[in-house]
């Protein structure tokens, strides 16, 4: 299936990891200053002018919101969860990630091809060097009728932080202070750029009211911790997004429009509604025969999104992340620099990315941390250093040599350690990915011809095997953060807590000088060098960059194998929409941020 975004997997490993420790350093990405934005209706910077059109056939949006014409259409779309098995705590389990985007609003939103930051329950942010101050829009109300307020802001950041969220690493609880009904202020523990501070808000939502969930925070701040906050059940939820929970049953979910949302008179539309297709199979077979009207992601190959009709419009999402090999750094041989290095040389990267899906699929051209394949945007903050980074390109005899230096040898067509222990590469990934299911076909025919014993092994029983057991030697997971901003991934891959807990990766190495392989190395401690990196700007920052850039090309903590786009899929048919030209289209995820803007509305019946 290969559809998790980021933020979803980063909030499910939140929920795992309150089981073992805090997670260290600075998590977030990409942005700018706040502005008003087009969801105030005051023209900005940030304010889209693409994606028009002439209003005809093909669906375009050009209607103007005061002239909507309200409709009794649902929105059809898809989920993979059973609806009656939703519940709406976003710190327990069967939290429906895509369906809340409709019903509770996020502080913030972000466009991931340009960086670029809009408004949510936030209007706008002021970013100094020790304090932030964050504005509420005007107009928001719980679906309960209660007004949203700054208290609610605050309350909500208090709860993410004291849980183990980023914004914890940045600001202390102690230090979010409500200054009036529509003003909170930050006080930063230390300098960081707008960057990672408007990427720490990103993946929050105004999803817990108070009445719920007071209980909890009074129990963080008295004990430091809050028993029972994940097993807290709630089948209808109190939301604050544009629609309202109607009800959930084995095979639907539904959400009514929720009038007293500020955007609206954007949206004239009467409601949501997900259908459960547990499978892409089902989900490519609804948008085939139009029982649906989009998916907010699904991977689909070519010959299967070749049989839709025309007026199924494919937007394509920038993902930022994709295929990595993640080693157990407590295994005996892939502990090795040496046989981490060879598996990347034996790796044919663009046969790979062929094969798990061409269109969606790119191979990483520098294994160095970086994000930006697609359009080569990594280079930018790699500059004149790039052709001192090892492309890793394919080539079987540096990679033999390697393991030979290692202790290896070759008996009867397969390699073996100095003790005569096979090296062996049984590469988990999870069951019913299929894109990579046939990508982890092409790395273990590799590694095979190349003498190393490999199997691939999905498992159902992944998330808990490597999260949860930690039972793995070599496993496929996301390399990159989902961000494009590159401290993010550098800090996952180095620092974060994959990074500390499940590869098991040192907290400091030694590496020799940038371009120097051979000259006097230098100690790399990860935590401060990271934290470092979090505050700085301009020339600094892409020099501390292209430094711990360097240390991934040489150590490989994981082995970057590729990058993918996500794919979102609207109907014209019935309703009017934009292109992904217009950069509102991808904002996570066009069928749920478009109708804020006015960009996704119904066709008159």
């Amino acid at each position: 299936m290969s559809d998790g975004h980021t933020d979803e997997v980063e909030r499910n490993l939140r929920k795992t990891r309150r089981r073992f420790l805090q997670a260290a350093g600075v998590t977030g990405a990409a942005a700018v200053a706040g502005c008003a934005g087009s969801n105030t209706g005051t023209p900005t910077a940030t304010d889209s002018d693409g994606g028009g059109g002439d209003g005809g056939g093909d669906g375009t949006q050009t209607s103007e919101s005061d002239s909507l014409e309200m409709t009794d259409r649902t929105f059809v779309t898809a989920t993979t969860s059973v609806p009656k098995d939703m519940q709406f705590n976003p710190y327990g389990q069967q939290y429906p990630e895509r369906a809340a985007l409709a019903m509770f609003e996020n502080l913030l939103y972000v466009n991931e091809a340009t960086s670029t930051f809009m408004p949510g329950v936030l209007k706008s942010w002021d970013i100094g060097s020790e304090t932030v101050t964050l504005s509420v829009r005007d107009g928001f109300h719980w679906h309960s009728g209660d007004a949203v307020t700054a208290e609610d802001v605050a309350f909500k950041l208090k709860l993410e932080a004291y849980d183990g969220a980023a914004i914890g690493n940045i600001v202390a609880t102690e230090n979010i202070t409500v200054v009036d009904e529509s003003t909170v202020e930050l006080g930063l523990d230390r300098a960081v750029s707008d960057e990672v501070f408007l990427y720490s808000l990103k993946p929050i939502a105004l999803d817990t009211p108070r009445d719920q969930f007071g209980e909890f925070l009074d129990a963080f701040e008295s004990d430091g911790e809050a028993p029972g906050m994940a097993e807290l059940t709630l089948e209808e939820p109190n939301g604050t997004g544009p629609f309202k929970f109607d009800h959930a049953r084995n095979q639907e979910l539904v959400a009514t429009r929720f009038e007293d949302h500020p955007d609206a008179d954007q949206i004239n539309f009467a409601a949501f509604k997900w259908n459960y297709l547990q499978s892409n199979q089902k989900q490519w077979q609804a948008l085939r025969t139009d029982t649906i009207d989009g998916i907010d992601n699904v991977f689909t190959p070519s010959n299967i999104a070749e049989s839709y009709g025309d007026h199924v419009r494919e937007i394509q999402m920038p993902a930022n992340w994709g295929m990595g090999i993640m080693f157990n750094h407590e295994h005996k041989h892939y502990s090795q620099q040496n046989v981490k290095q060879a598996i990347q040389y034996v790796i044919d990267r663009e046969k790979l990315a062929q094969t798990a899906g061409g269109k969606m699929h790119v191979p990483v051209e520098v294994p160095s941390g970086l994000p930006g394949n697609f359009d080569g945007s990594y280079k930018g903050w790699l500059g004149d250093s790039l052709s001192e980074f090892d492309a890793y390109d394919p080539d079987t005899q540096k990679a033999a040599q390697l393991l030979r230096d290692a202790g290896f040898s070759k008996q009867d067509g397969t390699w073996v350690d100095a003790d005569g222990e096979t090296l062996s590469f049984p590469y988990k990934i999870p069951a019913g990915w299929n894109d990579w299911t046939a990508g982890g076909q092409s790395i273990v025919q590799d590694l095979n011809d190349f003498g190393i014993e490999a199997s691939l092994n999905p498992s159902q029983s992944y998330w808990g095997d490597i999260y949860g057991n930690q039972d793995y030697i070599v496993a496929g997971l996301g390399w990159p953060d989902g961000k494009l901003y590159p401290y993010f991934s550098l800090n996952k891959l180095l620092n974060g807590f994959r990074s500390r807990t499940i590869l098991k990766f040192p907290r400091e190495v030694e590496v020799a000088p940038l371009g120097e392989p051979n000259g006097e190395k230098r100690t790399v401690e990860f935590e401060s060098e990271l934290e470092e990196l979090a505050g700085l700007t301009g020339e600094e920052a892409k020099q501390k960059t292209q430094e711990l850039a360097w240390v991934v090309n040489r150590h490989l903590p994981m082995a970057p194998l590729m990058e993918k786009v996500d794919q979102s899929w609207l109907t014209t048919d019935d309703w009017n929409t934009v292109t992904q030209d217009d950069e509102d289209a991808i904002v996570d995820w066009p069928q749920y941020y478009l109708p804020r803007e006015g960009k996704l509305t119904a066709k008159p019946e």
